[in-house]
């Protein structure tokens, strides 16, 4: 891991403390980085954060509920999330 992060903006993450720095020529810590850049260092990529998993509103677990009774009445195996919302065409 290296000591700075390229981010989704023009902000540099520097890794040690979590800072996050602006391009900005009078900034003393991006003088630094750039220092260190043109000694060899050699900035991380960005990394997109993980997509996160769909949550339900109340209305559509409480809809997937009710569906998964139904279906356990009725002998069929329970939906999960995914295959429901796309049953209800979202």
């Amino acid at each position: 891991m290296a000591e700075y992060q390229l981010t989704s903006t023009d902000m540099i993450h520097r890794t040690a403390d979590g800072a996050y720095i602006p391009p900005d020529p009078l900034n003393s810590d991006y003088a630094e980085y750039l220092k260190w850049v043109e000694a060899g260092g050699v900035t991380d990529e960005y990394v997109p954060p993980p997509v996160p998993e769909p949550k339900p509103t109340p209305e559509q677990q409480m809809l997937l509920d009710h569906e998964n009774r139904i279906r356990a009445q009725e002998g069929a195996p329970p939906l999960e999330l995914d295959a429901f919302m796309t049953k209800m065409g979202r």
